[in-house]
């Protein structure tokens, strides 16, 4: 009688199963939930979780507007530019943003002074409509040294010391000469990447592009692979503080240094002259030009050429050989 009581029951608990729903018999377990901000759609989500928060610099993109780029490739461009921007931090006092595209001539799609605000800028890029036309990537270059990067347009004071940065785009060999107006521009302190897309020389971007190239300097097969490289200039834009020992190509190259051969017939004592601060008259100093000081020389003597000293120092006799 027991037995049979509790095959009914059996019987009967396993009807009232079978009529319940079926996402009650299968209820998957519980997920936590954030309750934080909704989570982001963009297909960079990884990369806007950690922006360039505070970095000052006066960017710069220059993108090849060519014949040669077609209506979806250009899109592409437009897109990684966009990529770009997401991590980085906008603003007139952070990071400031220009964008020149290239044909047979150079188009200033906006300044660095144009826009303060992120949205401001991703609008002005998907405005942009293709040029179509030549590949002036010299001529572009020198656009960027010479006007986009004045302080007219936007970019800062060199003595504040804020890095300035270049980023082009380009698919094809250069009409004109691109090696010595980026040598240029690298001298001035332009920190300068060069990505290349398909058939390019890789020999023209390493012209273009700072050294050292395997961080400078990047080649993709087509523009769908440019995506790739989001996460590789949020790498090097992002991850480090923006200074001249991040970037050592910021501190101008000092050409005399080519002489060091010579530097051990160098006189073994240095006359510096001033004028003492408010004493007018001239005081000669002499001191030991030890080992250390040598190689210091060629620097120093670049300084004082390049810049206006309120003493008006000058060396005598031992940096005529680096002249």
């Amino acid at each position: 009688m027991e037995k049979m009581l509790v095959g009914c029951f059996l019987l009967v608990f396993g009807q009232i199963v079978l009529l319940l729903p079926a996402e009650a018999r299968e209820r998957p377990p519980s997920r936590s939930i954030s309750r934080g901000r909704p989570a982001r759609t963009h297909p960079q989500t990884a990369l806007l979780e950690s922006s360039c928060e505070n970095k000052r610099a006066d960017l710069v993109f220059i993108i090849d507007s060519s014949r040669s780029v077609n209506t979806h490739d250009y899109a592409k461009v437009k897109e990684f530019i966009v990529d770009i921007l997401q991590f980085l931090d906008i603003g007139p006092d952070v990071t400031r943003v220009g964008l020149l595209q290239y044909g047979s001539t150079v188009k200033n799609e906006f300044s660095l002074k144009t826009f303060k605000r992120k949205s401001e800028v991703e609008r002005a890029v998907k405005r942009m409509r293709h040029l179509s036309t030549g590949t002036m990537t010299g001529l572009a270059i020198q656009y960027a040294l010479n006007i986009a990067f004045s302080e007219a347009e936007g970019a800062r004071p060199l003595r504040e010391n804020v890095l300035r940065v270049i980023m082009i785009v380009t698919d094809g060999r250069p009409q004109d000469s691109v090696a010595e107006v980026a040598a240029k521009a690298r001298d001035t302190g332009i920190l300068i990447f060069a990505i290349g897309v398909g058939q390019v020389d890789l020999n023209t971007l390493k012209a273009i592009g700072s050294e050292p190239h395997e961080d400078h300097v990047f080649l993709v097969a087509n523009f769908s692979q440019m995506e790739s490289l989001t996460s590789v200039f949020q790498n090097k834009l992002c991850s480090k503080s923006w200074s001249l020992d991040t970037f050592p190509a910021f501190i101008p190259q000092v050409h005399s240094l080519k002489r060091l051969p010579d530097l051990p017939e160098l006189p073994s004592l240095v006359q510096v002259e001033g004028n003492g601060g408010a004493n007018p008259a001239s005081h000669p100093v002499r001191f030991p030009l030890l080992p250390s000081h040598r190689l210091l020389l060629p620097i120093l003597s670049w300084h004082m050429a390049n810049t206006s000293l309120g003493n008006k120092l000058s060396l005598r006799n031992p940096l005529q050989q680096f002249s």
